[in-house]
């Protein structure tokens, strides 16, 4: 069956995130699962304020991953990547506070390595890579079948 624009279902809101709500919707004897977006508007600051002494604030435009599905598989990581992890899990109480020279010091490791060293870090950045990659075909074969409903 299909949707009219305008029309109304009844379902319930099983979470909430940022931007919107998962949802379950009864249509007919159908139940479909999703995700319902709600961008808030940016609230215009009135003009006549230009001329006072109250700071104007920009609004940050939001990140386009916070409009993302929560459901959606995450990234594959890099083998650099989970290098960095291991070594940032080791040297955060060693320079506690100080996260840009920790984030140097572990690039000067890294280039330090042999081609050998690095292979192993790549090699789990590869399998992540298929791992991200069957995850994301699982995910896009759901998501077709419940948006085709």
């Amino acid at each position: 069956s299909k949707l009219q624009i305008g029309c109304s279902v009844s379902g319930v809101i099983d979470g909430k995130f940022d931007n919107g709500y998962l949802v379950t919707v009864n249509l007919g004897s159908e139940q479909l699962k999703g995700v319902l977006y709600h961008i808030p508007h940016a609230h215009n600051v009135s003009q006549s304020s230009n001329n006072s002494a109250a700071p104007t604030h920009r609004r940050r435009k939001r990140s386009r991953l916070a409009l993302r599905d929560p459901s959606r598989p995450k990234s594959n990581r890099s083998g650099y990547n989970f290098f960095f992890a291991e070594h940032y899990a080791r040297l955060k109480p060693h320079y506690y506070g100080q996260e840009k020279a920790i984030s140097k010091k572990i690039g000067v490791l890294w280039s330090n390595l042999t081609e050998a060293e690095k292979q192993v870090y790549q090699e789990k950045g590869l399998k992540d890579k298929e791992r991200y990659k069957s995850e994301m075909l699982e995910y896009r074969s759901s998501y077709d079948s419940t948006v085709q409903q």
